[in-house]
């Protein structure tokens, strides 16, 4: 890269709309499937938030210029814009276009705002525990203790709306063991 006269790489001089295109062509496709899931298939709703959100980051991008710090940044605006939203029905056919099938769907359902956004930021999107904890204004053992609980919460739904009993046996024991290691 090029300096420019003021020392700093010419990339940084691109125009402010070709940065806002570029950062909205990174973050808006991702950003609208997380608010999506979060308010579970509002179609309107997710499009508003995932627009409001972006705006918001215009003024800020020279401080969001790191990928995933960014994300993080704009799922955290997104959360807290879509707590006034009210709760509707679950809205399976947008879900269903980004491959979530109805008991994914009825299981995210049954948790709430922010154990929803937990669990789609850490095991849907698998941020960094760090981004995670941006995501949903928490850090330390209270990210571990929303994680856990939204964890536990989401496994015990999701096994219900699944409604098949698997029987026992050798692997399925293996596997349940895991699964209990994975959401302690």
């Amino acid at each position: 890269m090029l300096a420019t006269d003021q020392g700093r790489p010419e990339a940084d001089s691109a125009p402010p709309d070709v940065v806002r295109a570029a950062f909205r062509d990174l973050h808006g496709r991702h950003l609208h499937g997380f608010a999506l899931l979060l308010t579970l298939g509002d179609a309107a709703g997710a499009a508003q938030l995932t627009v409001d959100a972006l705006d918001a980051a215009g003024p800020r991008l020279d401080e969001l210029r790191h990928p995933e710090r960014a994300a993080a940044w704009l799922r955290a605006r997104v959360v807290r814009m879509s707590r006034g939203i009210a709760r509707g029905a679950l809205r399976m056919q947008p879900l269903a276009e980004l491959g979530v099938d109805p008991e994914v769907a009825g299981a995210l359902g049954t948790l709430g705002h922010l154990e929803r956004a937990a669990v789609i930021a850490a095991s849907v999107e698998r941020l960094d525990r760090r981004d995670v904890g941006t995501v949903v204004g928490r850090d330390g053992v209270a990210l571990d203790r929303l994680l856990t609980r939204s964890r536990r919460r989401y496994a015990a739904a999701h096994a219900a709306r699944a409604g098949e009993e698997i029987a026992a046996g050798p692997m399925v024991d293996r596997v349940r063991a895991e699964a209990a290691r994975a959401l302690r």
